[in-house]
């Protein structure tokens, strides 16, 4: 049995896949299997995967008919053998510690789930930036880094993301818990991720950037949310059923209508064109806050009063008025964020002033300390210099005398 299991879906991934394998190859932890899912691709993935695999006995490669990243993480986690699981995106890279630091935390606190952070990956410009609201934890006491979510839940769904890339699974508190992706196009996720959030006895945060998250790619699941944008939706239903059976709904209600709230306004703002921001406002409208208990319930207790009317214009506006709301409140928030830029560019702008003229001043002194030292290396050498040397060296002489009697 390896130590640890990545699995790792791959649709049409060839543009990147090479590079996700080695940053799976090349784990400090050497204990693994690579469990590489192919979802019926149409491009090189395939040829990519058999090549890894002849040069590498640690990967395995599986075929999943099913579409959706959910029936492809289902089918890899299905046959995985590591004693932890981690979920890799085809287009996504590790860092090379990421296990052998999870894996030495979730074992030494006797964890079921370890969080980490994790940076974002522009595609397009290829910068690299740490996300900040990956890992919240500034509502836990002091420097906590394990603590249950039973005794903490206020929290605890809106604040660590349903991400599966920046956390590591027990493997036995999976299978014992019954977790499973549901086989959904965008979101399968969601329901895995945050019954683990909610089941765990012990979650232990790990303060380190393990994981970068590719942006701004064009084939992610992410840039084609229009093609199913109900499945976040079904994901929180699911979620809300789930904590009613299991007897905690009232224990994590604040939280879940939190992010419920934040999913429903991020897919709205996300949504890629009118048909797709259509038909998330008209279910949201016609039950669907309601059955997320956002609709007739006090919703004080969500993140901001931002969320709050957000919520409200949702439950009340015509789509028309709606769309253009939406419009210009991303518009207000650009307006602030160049405002904000500009400010960092001035800022910066002046440190660099600042930086040429220290470093003006310090060739200024160098140039000064090179005259001085060339003057008091031409008085050395000078006959006025040595003629006093001579004059000096009884009195110099009696004084090395006198410095070594007891």
């Amino acid at each position: 049995m390896p130590k640890a299991s990545i699995i790792i879906p791959c649709y049409n991934a060839e543009k990147y896949l090479a590079d996700t394998l080695a940053s799976a190859q090349n784990q400090t932890e050497r204990d693994i299997e690579i469990v590489c899912v192919d979802n019926n691709s149409t491009d090189s993935t395939r040829d990519i995967l058999d090549k890894a695999a002849q040069k590498d006995s640690r990967i395995r490669i599986l075929e999943e008919a099913v579409p959706g990243e959910g029936p492809a993480r289902q089918a890899g986690f299905a046959t995985a053998t590591g004693e932890w699981l981690y979920f890799l995106d085809a287009d996504d890279l590790m860092e090379p510690q990421l296990l052998e630091r999870a894996m030495a935390m979730g074992e030494s606190k006797n964890a079921d789930l370890i969080i980490f952070r994790t940076y974002t990956l522009n595609d397009v410009t290829g910068e690299v930036i740490p996300i900040s609201y990956s890992y919240l934890r500034d509502w836990l006491p002091g420097n906590m880094d394990v603590f249950d979510p039973h005794e903490w839940p206020k929290y605890i769904l809106n604040s660590f993301q349903n991400w599966v890339h920046n956390k590591l699974f027990r493997a036995s508190f999976v299978h014992e818990h019954g977790l499973s992706f549901q086989p959904l196009h965008r979101t399968a996720d969601l329901l895995f991720t945050c019954r683990a959030l909610t089941e765990a006895h012990c979650i232990a945060l790990l303060d380190e950037f393990l994981h970068k998250y590719r942006i701004n790619n064009a084939s992610s699941t992410m840039a084609t949310s229009d093609s199913y944008p109900l499945d976040f939706y079904e994901a929180l239903i699911a979620l809300r059923d789930t904590l009613k059976e299991q007897g905690t709904w009232d224990l994590y209600h604040d939280s879940y209508i939190s992010w419920a709230a934040i999913s429903v306004i991020a897919n709205l703002e996300t949504a890629r064109s009118v048909d797709g921001f259509t038909a998330i406002a008209d279910r949201m409208k016609q039950g669907g806050l309601e059955a997320l208990d956002l609709a007739k319930t006090d919703i004080s207790s969500l993140e901001s009063p931002w969320h709050q009317q957000r919520i409200q214009d949702i439950l009340h506006l015509p789509l028309t008025d709606l769309i253009f709301v939406h419009y210009a409140d991303l518009k207000i928030r650009r307006n602030g964020c160049e405002d904000h830029a500009s400010r960092v560019r001035m800022e910066n702008a002046d440190l660099h002033t600042e930086v040429k003229q220290l470093k003006n001043r310090i060739t200024g002194l160098e140039h000064e300390v090179e005259l001085k030292d060339k003057a008091i290396e031409g008085f050395e050498h000078s006959i006025s210099f040595k003629i006093s040397r001579c004059i000096t060296a009884p009195v110099r002489g009696l004084r090395d005398r006198m410095q070594k009697r007891p």
